[in-house]
């Protein structure tokens, strides 16, 4: 299995020229899986790009956090961690 990267380009929305653009990765085996693989999760787009392969972990979006929002983050992962260990 191997990291792609792609985007799917949907539609424009009534009469605004600008199209909205998301970026997935996605684990397949070859190309055409991934680019199945985003197909199921868009629908509706009217583009999907070809799927590179990426060969490590790819930023694909920054945002700042409130440091109420990071100690609550920081408790749910740990929670998490601990639940997986339970299992």
């Amino acid at each position: 299995m191997k990291l792609f990267r792609c985007h799917a380009v949907l539609p424009s929305v009534a009469r605004d020229e600008t199209h909205v653009v998301r970026t997935y990765l996605t684990i397949a085996r070859t190309w055409q899986e991934a680019r199945l693989r985003v197909r199921e999760e868009e629908p509706g787009a009217a583009f999907i790009s070809m799927p590179s392969e990426a060969p490590d972990a790819t930023m694909t979006q920054i945002w700042t956090i409130t440091p109420t929002e990071f100690a609550a983050l920081r408790l749910a992962c740990e929670w998490n961690n601990g639940e997986r260990r339970d299992e």
